[in-house]
């Protein structure tokens, strides 16, 4: 019996890694194709997690309702409408919908799974934008923390932003796609298909393909100054191939913009709508000021990028300069341009902060390091396991792997009208109501169909005259009552506490008394309806 142990015992000494050799051999064993590096798994982890945060971000009550209704008028029809569709006031102004495929797009997703679909197209348009610069950093800086540090600040600076469901984060999307394309080391073949293609597709989701334009046109411009600044013979950009292919490459992606219901009217569109008198009177298009969130979270990135430009040993190509001034400037015009500003300085601060970085690191140790990146099939398994666990959890998973549908009222944002438009729905009213635009998408989407809304985000689409009465009965203007009166309105929907003022002096004139008043909204009911 001893003997017998000890020979076990001798045999087991005799082969400590037996256990090691058998894990070798499994993961030997496993497709080489299908091994995924360690770098690939914490990355993983990082876009599961933020797409789980973003899947549980109720949906703000502002645009993605009306453009949802756009849509659902697209796919009755089968058509897209040439004057304003919903919006009595607008009635007559001519339509052009730069985001129809958008619309479509979300309308379909909605009616088969609901709010949980809208929140999974938010939450991987996201994704996909954080994915993508992780990717390109990696590959350009061989370091995960810089990646980090590049999707960190492209968050903090456009939050605000990013936290409204729209098409703008499908353009956001492209733009991002584009941008890290145009960064590849490599040149590839693919590209003269893929680029043109992304254009087309862009400009039938959202109307910002002009900033991709003007992306690849600061791409060609600054590596033709280089060239030029660099042989000393300005013709030399011209025999310069790359400043070639990008010269080709921005005229496929012009021409490819064509490929939409419009043709060139769209360019015409596109380039007019910011001059819109409209829309200087939100906030959204006003001047970047310190005042704002985004204001203060860019200034903060621009100086960390200044900082790493003084002490960088990388090289700052002239496209660099073109891009961030030029998307700044642009920013500081419109806050609403820092969405497309974010991402171009995250990324480029992420490549002088690891340079600068590396170099600290190579003088410290005074050698260079090589860094080998293993693959193995367990980064694989745990890999494909924190995807499943993470989308498992999300309404999206929830909803089609154990059927659990989504409260509507926990998965939109505290604002959205629920209990007001419901009341408007019992007691069937309709007819010309004054509204806060603000909730006018909603209003849209799920209110009475006979109910004629005052506006909603499309301000653009509204003459001139009738903004202006509607600015001048929000802000408490003198012949507030004289306008409703005007338009034959005999309801008010406002939402609370922001308009608690102008419901205060309605009810204080005599004319109305509050219908319906919850924590969000009022209804507000003419005494004596106007026939």
């Amino acid at each position: 019996m001893a003997t017998a142990l000890e020979n076990q015992n001798e045999s087991t000494n005799e082969n400590p890694d037996e256990e090691t050799s058998e894990d070798a051999v499994l993961v030997d064993r496993f497709p080489e194709a299908l091994r995924l590096s360690r770098f690939t798994f914490f990355s993983v982890c990082i876009l599961s997690l933020a797409f789980l945060l973003f899947s549980s971000l109720p949906l703000w009550h502002t645009d993605i309702w009306g453009h949802l209704a756009y849509g659902k008028l697209i796919w009755e029809t089968g058509s897209i409408p040439s004057f304003e569709p919903l919006v009595p006031l607008a009635s007559g102004v001519p339509f052009i919908d730069t985001a129809w495929l958008s619309q479509l797009l979300g309308f379909q997703t909605f009616q088969q799974f609901g709010v949980a679909g809208i929140k999974f197209l938010y939450a991987a348009a996201i994704t996909a934008c954080l994915g993508l610069l992780l990717y390109r950093v990696q590959k350009r800086t061989d370091s995960f923390i810089w990646s980090l540090i590049c999707i960190a600040g492209f968050l903090l600076c456009d939050w605000k932003q990013l936290g409204i469901v729209r098409p703008q984060l499908a353009g956001l999307l492209c733009f991002v796609m584009l941008f890290t394309l145009l960064n590849a080391r490599q040149w590839r073949k693919s590209y003269w298909y893929l680029i043109p293609g992304l254009f087309v597709v862009w400009a039938n989701l959202h109307g910002s393909f002009p900033v991709g334009l003007g992306l690849i046109g600061c791409f060609l411009a600054g590596r033709a100054f280089d060239v030029g600044r660099k042989s000393g013979v300005w013709k030399a950009m011209f025999q310069d191939s790359v400043t070639r292919r990008l010269f080709i490459l921005l005229e496929l992606a012009a021409v490819a913009v064509l490929v939409n219901p419009y043709g060139l009217q769209l360019y015409t569109e596109v380039f007019s709508f910011s001059s819109n008198p409209n829309l200087a009177d939100l906030i959204e298009w006003n001047p970047l000021t310190l005042r704002m969130y985004q204001g203060k979270a860019a200034a903060v990135l621009a100086l960390f990028l200044v900082i790493a430009c003084r002490f960088t040993p990388r090289r700052i190509a002239t496209t660099e300069v073109l891009l961030l001034v030029g998307l700044g400037t642009a920013a500081l015009w419109s806050s609403r341009m820092i969405i497309w500003w974010a991402p171009v300085a995250a990324y480029y601060l992420a490549l002088h902060g690891a340079a600068i970085w590396g170099q600290k690191r190579k003088r410290m140790t005074d050698q260079d390091e090589e860094h080998e990146i293993h693959y193995a099939g367990k980064w694989t398994i745990v890999t494909v396991g924190m995807i499943w666990i993470c989308f498992a959890i999300t309404p999206i998973g929830s909803q089609i792997l154990h059927g659990k549908q989504v409260d509507f009222a926990k998965s939109v944002s505290n604002a959205t009208p629920i209990g007001a438009v419901a009341y408007l729905n019992e007691k069937k009213i309709n007819g010309q109501v004054f509204n806060s635009m603000e909730l006018g998408d909603y209003l849209l989407w799920d209110g009475p169909q006979d109910l004629s809304v005052f506006a909603n985000s499309h301000v653009h689409l509204l003459p001139h005259e009738v903004w202006d009465h509607y600015l001048r009965v929000i802000n408490l203007s003198s012949d507030a009552e004289e306008l409703l009166q005007r338009y034959g309105v005999n309801t008010v929907v406002l939402d609370l506490p922001r308009r608690n003022n102008l419901m205060r002096r309605l009810e204080r004139d005599g004319e109305w008394r509050v219908g319906y008043k919850d924590g969000r909204s009022v209804v507000l009911l003419r005494n004596k309806p106007i026939q």
